[in-house]
């Protein structure tokens, strides 16, 4: 019944917003010369009358522009192109409607044109979601993990990235993909301010151009350029508290164009504190067993980035760019890791507790380099670019374990356990890529190859010191090399003809992998060779209605740190392994869907995953020692519905509303781990108010809501997140401040539910997001003459570590 009841509403408020989505207009048009030609590059820009934002943007390469959502009214329409006189007109919009804009040749050098405009916060488009950060209130002062969890859709849920009923995603940087996982991809995202990013895109259905990584698809992060002639840059200064611990923030851009040259150069520091763990639960028949792991974490980091472009004549760019990261956190920063592993009585009291307390104080360093070139081979537009990246992460620990059991267990197990701990990790990435665009009459091709080679050594070397003397415990240590090396080839083609587009493409490659224990005399030895295929179809039936299917196939690779057969010691009764003969899980996804002016965007979704891997807690009924390691066991399939509304209700008001409702069966193929199916939904809803005509000063609500789900082969609870933020832009655009709440009732943690060997189990992460920050920030030197800007290969390795 309460299903019956959320679709009803579903459909009412979906009908009320269809009726405000009608109540808006459709301007497009084409931008010619005097003699009819069409012109590309132009930009138009459209004012209502009686209102002072401008909408801006720039023609396509038929000169055509498309303005959607608009009120009915009384417009001004300017379109402009260096060269040319600027045209202006004016038009009264009561319905949907077409024009024609012709500009005159100018024979005198024209001055830079710079557009004034307000990008949506949220743009939509049949494969994926734009998120402009530059225009969100809530991101203000944050980073790119925190502006990821405000776009719609997207979950984070401990160190892993998902989209709500699809699965996990990769991570794209510009161009390239984040071959780092985990904790390790969530420090690094950290060190991304939202002032150095444009935008966001998470695309559903990635071409064959993109790596085949990620499940449900990519998320595309793209960073600020600077177009501008002469110095130009930012600084700015946060501080925040995040579950009472402070946080600060220090972080400054520069930018340098002059002729053909350009210059760029940021640095972010940051110094914080987390509270960070999770809960293990098992139910035994007699007893309960819990494992409670908190750590406090003190965090330095300072990262940066420089490059230097230089323009090749008028078809030809390069440039080189490195980054550097330092991180510490841990002992000397006053840092530890407490783990109680608690043994109780079906009414709760206390029978024993087991227990260990570990100080630490990891390094990692980051350095990468990346090499770009592009250039266009020739009149007709084709064009090539190549990418050359190095990247390397070396990190170092040295801690002290303590473990202990109150009273002394019989069980198997270390009934008072003192070690120390060395660590160190170095992963080396070499890739190399190669992009060709070949626009023909009959259609336009890309041709592509790329080429990793990943190399990783690590180490884990315990001692015992409870005789005050270290002695080494090779039971307990660990030396683990493995080396991934992959191939990898596309081609695609993009064709549109009368109210149909189509574009398909099919993408190879190689991987083979090798992974030696010297620790444990083992070697594993793995190679798979898959063709990942890609078809986007749409139909534009009229103007307000497009209707589009999309189709491909993607794989998710095992992180490195799942691969390496090292026991990782939790209590003297609990601890990790690692799993070398994981294989990667492969997901086939369809989608078919229907657009309505661009704003109202409905999909019907299927996905179906073989091979999927996850973590199984493990414990017996007759000793206390469990261990947690990952399998591929799973095959799932998954049926869904998505609404997706993006609308200007007033002029003050933008909001954005997604609703998925979505079912999934889980397959498991061990005996002792029981099947899953049922039911999930989320809903989400962004409201940005607008306080004044300029709108410089802006509020924010957003909230969203992920009701029990199947998740691999457990369950989840209902979890959710309400945001409010403020921000405020001085009249020169110079001085920006915001003040952000997030996570306001602490509720975005979830808790899995699993049942394994009959014993029900539950797991919960310490997703303690709830945090305050007040950001203040300053923009000098070059800069447009009003308004906002003018809009204008080694991830997917570095995503795994």
């Amino acid at each position: 019944m309460s299903l019956f009841i959320r679709l009803i509403c579903t459909f009412l408020i979906i009908a009320g917003f269809n009726q405000v989505l009608s109540a808006q207009v459709v301007l497009q048009g084409r931008i010619t010369d005097p003699k009819q030609a069409a012109l590309t590059d132009a930009t138009v820009q459209i004012k209502l009358i009686e209102d002072t934002t401008v909408k801006a943007g720039q023609n396509s390469q038929n000169g055509a522009f498309k303005f959607n959502g608009l009120q009915k009214g009384l417009y001004i329409i300017e379109a402009s192109k260096t060269g040319y006189n600027t045209t202006k007109i004016y038009i009264r919009l009561d319905q949907d409607s077409s024009i024609q804009l012709q500009l005159q040749p100018y024979t005198q050098e024209l001055e830079q044109v710079t557009v004034t405009g307000k990008k949506k916060l949220i743009e939509q488009k049949p494969d994926r979601i734009i998120y402009n950060v530059s225009g969100s209130v809530t991101s203000q002062g944050g980073n790119a993990l925190t502006a990821l969890s405000k776009i719609p859709g997207v979950k984070i849920s401990g160190t892993t990235i998902g989209l709500a009923g699809k699965g996990s995603v990769k991570i794209m940087v510009n161009n390239k993909l984040l071959e780092i996982s985990d904790q390790n991809l969530a420090n690094y995202l950290t060190t991304l301010p939202t002032k150095d990013i444009d935008k966001i895109e998470a695309i559903t259905s990635p071409g064959a151009n993109f790596d085949a990584a990620g499940g449900a698809g990519i998320i595309r992060i793209v960073t600020k350029t600077a177009n501008l002639e002469g110095w130009s840059g930012s600084v700015q200064g946060t501080y925040g508290q995040q579950n009472t611990y402070d946080n600060y923030t220090l972080n400054g851009s520069v930018n340098y164009k002059k002729d053909r040259w350009n210059g760029f150069a940021s640095v972010n520091l940051n110094r914080h504190k987390e509270l960070m763990g999770w809960i293990i639960g098992v139910q035994y028949p007699t007893y309960n067993w819990s494992l409670n792991d908190t750590g406090i974490y003190r965090i330095d980091d300072y990262n940066g980035t420089v490059g230097l472009g230089y323009q090749i004549g008028k078809q030809s760019q390069l440039q080189i760019s490195y980054h550097f990261g330092y991180r510490e956190e841990g002992h000397n920063l006053d840092g530890h890791d407490d783990v109680k592993n608690y043994i109780t009585d079906k009414e709760g009291n206390i029978d024993s507790v087991i227990r260990s307390y570990a100080t630490y104080n990891p390094i990692a360093k980051t350095n990468a380099v990346n090499l770009h070139y592009n250039t266009v081979l020739d009149s007709k537009g084709t064009t090539l670019s190549a990418d050359a990246d190095y990247f390397n992460f070396f990190r170092t620990d040295y801690s002290n374990f303590r473990g202990y059991a109150q009273p002394a267990l019989q069980q198997d197990g270390d009934q008072n356990a003192l070690f120390s701990n060395t660590a160190k990790q170095n992963i080396l990435i070499y890739t190399a890529k190669a992009d060709l665009s070949i626009p023909t009459p009959f259609a336009t091709w890309m041709l592509g190859a790329k080429f990793s080679d990943i190399s990783i050594y690590s180490d884990a070397l315990y001692y015992n010191i409870a005789t005050g003397t270290p002695a080494f415990d090779s039971s307990k240590s660990n030396i683990y090399d493995y080396s991934e090396k992959t191939q990898a080839a596309y081609i695609q083609g993009s064709k549109k003809w009368a109210d149909f587009s189509l574009n398909a493409g099919l993408r190879a490659e190689y991987t083979k992998t090798t992974g030696h224990s010297i620790s444990l005399l083992r070697t594993d030895k793995n190679s798979y060779f898959k063709f990942y295929p890609s078809v986007s179809f749409t139909y534009q039936a009229n103007e307000p209605n497009q209707f589009y299917l999309e189709f491909n196939k993607r794989i998710n690779r095992p992180t490195f740190w799942n691969l390496n057969p090292y026991r990782s010691l939790l209590t003297a009764y609990a601890y990790y392994d690692g799993n070398p003969a994981l294989k990667p899980e492969y997901t086939s996804q369809l989608e078919i869907g229907h657009s309505y002016k661009q704003q109202l965007y409905t999909s019907l979704y299927y996905r179906h995953t073989t091979n999927s891997f996850d973590y199984l807690t493990v414990g017996s009924l007759d000793t206390f020692l469990v261990y947690r390691t990952p399998m591929n066991f799973i095959n799932s399939s998954t049926w869904g519905i998505q609404e997706r509304i993006n609308l200007t209700p007033v002029r003050w008001w933008d909001a954005a509303l997604q609703f998925n409702l979505y079912y999934t069966k889980s397959k498991s193929d061990l005996d002792y781990v029981a099947d899953q199916k049922g039911w999930g939904q989320y809903v989400s809803i962004g409201n940005t108010f607008y306080f004044d005509k300029q709108k410089n000063f802006s509020g924010a609500v957003n909230f969203w809501c992920q009701f029990p789900e199947v998740d691999h082969i457990g369950t989840t609870n209902t979890y959710n997140s309400l945001d409010l933020g403020l921000m405020y832009t001085t009249l020169n655009k110079k001085w920006t401040l915001g003040l952000n709440a997030t996570d306001i009732f602490k509720n975005s943690c979830p808790t899995y539910y699993t049942e394994v060997n009959g014993l029900k189990q539950s797991y919960e992460h310490f997703q303690l997001n709830r945090s305050v920050v007040f950001s203040v920030s300053y923009q000098f030197g070059s800069r447009p003459k009003a308004g906002n800007d003018r809009a204008t290969g080694n991830e997917e390795e570095r995503s795994r570590l």
